[in-house]
């Protein structure tokens, strides 16, 4: 795809990258948030920038941001931390080229948290995840903290609900926790009191940066909440036992 801004030709090198127009106040560390990437794959998409010269109305290269697929006889689905399109593959018992081909736009290799995908051949009302009933007394945060969701992940499979007014009765989707089962060779472990990443990867003979490896949908930060379920490689040696 060719792009021409003030007399500057940008050449972007694939059909998962689109060409921006610097604006006042943009940075590089602001763009490359923009798109979903870092400084560094901002970088490598465009080899010839400098730090120091970014101007504004100069063009530049950036992650393709992805459409939302048709899906007709199916249901969308946004990607949480960790998924792929082969982990949803597996999870909906579906071959991975027909997801492939309801997604023709989106790049497998580079999903995004937050990018809606179309997942083919599911029913419809709550397809992702259970149908709970609301009981006399329940407030918002009871839904939040019973369930481990944020409002936005229960607005998204719920969008016709009122939050502002719980009405006994009402039956609400309850979205999948986004969990991903540890694999045959690891073991399992759940965060308590005083953990972290540093002290669980101690306590197994691994470094945090394999930890974390081990572990994908998993942030720092979660290493430190009490019942965060962890994988622990098989080669490490779970001293936790």
């Amino acid at each position: 795809m060719i792009y021409r801004q003030n007399q500057n030709e940008v050449q972007c090198p694939n059909r998962f990258t689109m060409p921006y127009v610097v604006r006042p106040g943009d940075t590089l560390n602001s763009i490359a948030t923009r798109f979903g990437t870092n400084l560094v794959g901002l970088l490598e998409l465009n080899p010839t920038l400098r730090l120091r010269t970014l101007t504004e109305g100069m063009s530049l290269c950036v992650p393709r941001v992805p459409e939302r697929p048709s899906c007709i006889n199916g249901a969308y689905y946004i990607i949480r931390e960790g998924e792929s399109f082969y982990t949803l593959a597996l999870r909906y018992d579906l071959p991975l080229n027909i997801l492939l081909e309801a997604n023709p736009q989106a790049n497998p290799y580079d999903l995004k948290v937050g990018q809606e995908i179309c997942i083919p051949n599911v029913p419809p009302g709550c397809p992702f995840g259970s149908v709970v009933t609301i009981a006399e007394g329940t407030r918002l945060s009871d839904i939040l903290i019973s369930y481990n969701l944020s409002l936005s992940e229960l607005r998204d499979s719920n969008p016709e609900f009122n939050f502002n007014i719980i009405v006994p009765g009402t039956e609400l989707c309850i979205p999948p926790e986004s969990y991903l089962p540890c694999s045959e060779n690891a073991t399992e472990y759940v965060i308590k009191a005083g953990d972290s990443l540093a002290t669980v990867a101690i306590a197994n003979n691994l470094t945090p940066s394999q930890l974390l490896i081990a572990n994908p949908a998993l942030r720092p930060a979660n290493f430190l909440i009490v019942g965060t379920r962890v994988c622990i490689p098989g080669s490490a040696t779970n001293t936790n036992a």
